[in-house]
């Protein structure tokens, strides 16, 4: 495969991919904003000092560090490719532009990079946009990618095109992965040096409550998981609980959510449904313990360090590759717990053992661990800026 093949599978697919966007428009996965910039690139023409895409929150969440390390009056874009990311960034980094990415068509990228001028262009977390690439190369502006991590479907898929992928690696300037099996993958991929310095999301503000209230919170749950996730909660001990927080991943479900609460045998006045993004670590601060979602079916997992960065002891499901080794690191120093099946009774007996104990975490050791890793990232960042 080269960069022609992948554009004429591209124009052939693409009255299917339409379709595809108008479904989400009308399952609400987009909105007529996002529509209209991600297909038609619609926005005026400006500067940047900075490209920063994030897919999604939780990348958008990981960015903070870097941020904050920018000049405040470097201007800075921030796309996104989700409705939650978008509303997010627009609260959370006032000071930034926020838009769309348009997707990966040879045309819109041409019309997105002609419009957004820019110095320098970050992906974190990303796949591998091969137009966006070559355009950025062919203009000459140096490509990062951050966080780099790949799926095993990605990888075995990349690994068929050995020579349109290592010319693809080629261009970004450098390369930081996510962890250390992400670092040989890539190197495999690319056949170049890759480095590994620390994940970005380890990078929290700390915000811990000492004696917190024997609140539990379900976080960034999917629609799939809603029933799995109500099962156990009817198997919970209340006696022992003050709250229940119930936080979708996406919060336009909430709503469908709360209906199937409604239709349960659960106190109701236990259990509060968030509807809203960006409270998330308010609700961890209060939490003594934490269930991360993504994880009860093949989604693989979401990232658990928002949480223990509020002080709250993680818990998840068997489905966490996307975040193995943060999963694999947490446990090995006992500030979290993997399920290795999904068994309804099992779980909730291990959330009532876990709320009657006084103290799940050491608190001293979730200081030492986001500590070590933020002195790791100033690697990543001053790399970047400096350049």
């Amino acid at each position: 495969m080269n960069i022609l093949i992948y554009n004429l599978t591209h124009i052939i697919l693409f009255p299917f991919f339409l379709i595809f966007l108008i479904l989400r428009l009308f399952n609400k996965k987009e909105n007529l904003e996002s529509f209209f910039q991600k297909l038609f690139c619609k926005g005026d023409k400006n500067y940047y000092c900075y490209i920063i895409h994030v897919a999604s929150v939780g990348e958008l969440n990981s960015i903070h560090y870097l941020i904050q390390k920018i000049p405040q009056e470097k201007k800075i874009l921030i796309t996104c490719s989700t409705l939650s990311a978008h509303k997010l960034a627009l609260k959370k980094y006032k000071h930034c532009s926020v838009k769309y990415l348009p997707y990966d068509f040879y045309p819109l990228v041409r019309v997105f990079l002609a419009k957004n001028m820019t110095d320098k262009f970050i992906w974190i977390d990303s796949e591998i946009w091969p137009n966006y690439l070559h355009i950025l190369k062919s203009k000459k502006i140096p490509t990062y990618l951050i966080n780099g991590r790949i799926s095993e479907k990605s990888f075995r898929r990349w690994k068929m095109a050995t020579k349109f992928i290592k010319e693809l690696g080629s261009i970004y300037k450098i390369i930081y992965a996510s962890s250390l099996p992400a670092k040989e993958s890539f190197e495999i991929l690319f056949q170049r040096k890759i480095f590994y310095s620390g994940n970005l999301k380890y990078y929290q503000d700390l915000n811990i409550v000492k004696n917190i209230e024997n609140n539990l919170c379900f976080a960034s749950i999917h629609l799939k998981e809603f029933k799995d996730i109500l099962k156990i909660i009817e198997k919970i001990d209340f006696n022992i609980l003050e709250k229940i927080f119930l936080i979708p991943r996406h919060p336009h479900y909430a709503y469908e959510l709360s209906q199937k609460l409604l239709e349960s045998s659960i106190p109701k006045d236990k259990v509060v449904v968030f509807d809203s993004m960006g409270k998330n670590k308010n609700i961890h601060s209060i939490s003594k313990l934490s269930f991360i979602g993504g994880s009860l079916f093949n989604h693989g997992g979401q990232n658990p360090l928002e949480a223990l960065s509020c002080g709250s002891y993680v818990l998840t499901g068997p489905y966490t590759h996307n975040f193995s080794s943060i999963y694999e690191d947490l446990e090995e120093k006992k500030l979290c717990g993997v399920f290795k099946e999904i068994d309804h009774t099992l779980i909730a007996k291990s959330i009532n053992v876990m709320m009657s104990k006084k103290n799940l975490l050491d608190i001293n050791e979730v200081r030492m661990l986001f500590k070590k890793q933020s002195e790791e990232l100033n690697i990543i960042t001053n790399s970047i800026i400096n350049d």
